[in-house]
């Protein structure tokens, strides 16, 4: 009896990442197709035709893997899908979290440390068996409490907008966005009487958390 390798297409555009991780599959056996962009997957599904596609979230210019992870699950209704991603959750970086897919695993990417988790992850989406020990998004961040608009003004925030700028952005008032940004200060936590500049505090705490953010 003949037994196929399981095909995982992976969508990670750091290259060093990417062919780490590459490696790690094959040497388990998995026959992998590895490539950078959104575009580059699509293209690649049509031949390659994919058991699981293992997905970054943050892909640059373009489609963001759970865009992309839609379109895959159109295509392919049957494909596994399993995220590695650094966002603890994609609200974080205003994608709704409700658009992960059915049966889909999330992890951060600090778990590729253990390259058995990858692959159990990856297992568990196949067999639709995924548990909340590969849910990452579910777990609580520092973040955690902050609304979905007071998340995208600390965004702002950790791009330098000033608040003229952001109220120009959101189509608002000044004084609107000075107490928006005072209320998402509070909710991430950020003690607005301590010395310091609480905006640089701010920023730094949500690029802990989500990573720079791509500008406008």
């Amino acid at each position: 009896m003949t037994v196929f390798a399981r095909k995982v297409l992976i969508v990670e555009d750091e290259p060093l990442l990417r062919s780490l991780i590459a490696a790690n599959l094959e040497r388990d056996g998995f026959q992998v197709e590895a490539v950078g962009s959104a575009a580059e997957a699509r293209k690649a599904v049509k031949d390659f035709d994919p058991d699981v596609a293992l997905l970054d979230i943050e892909l640059g210019d373009g489609p963001t893997g759970v865009d992309l992870a839609l379109i895959l699950r159109r295509q392919l209704p049957t494909i596994a899908l399993v995220f590695l991603t650094h966002i603890p959750e994609p609200r974080v970086v205003g994608i709704d979290n409700k658009k992960i897919p059915k049966n889909a695993a999330y992890l951060n990417k600090e778990r590729i440390a253990d390259p058995g988790v990858v692959i159990e992850a990856i297992e568990a989406a196949l067999r639709d068996k995924v548990r909340s020990n590969f849910r990452d998004d579910k777990k609580d961040h520092r973040l955690t409490d902050v609304s979905r608009s007071q998340l995208a003004v600390l965004q702002m925030v950790a791009l330098g907008m000033s608040n003229t700028e952001i109220a120009a952005e959101r189509d608002t008032s000044v004084r609107a966005v000075e107490n928006l940004v005072k209320r998402a200060f509070i909710a991430a936590g950020i003690d607005l009487e301590a010395g310091g500049n609480p905006r640089v505090t701010a920023a730094r705490e949500y690029i802990k958390v989500a990573g720079l953010p791509y500008g406008k």
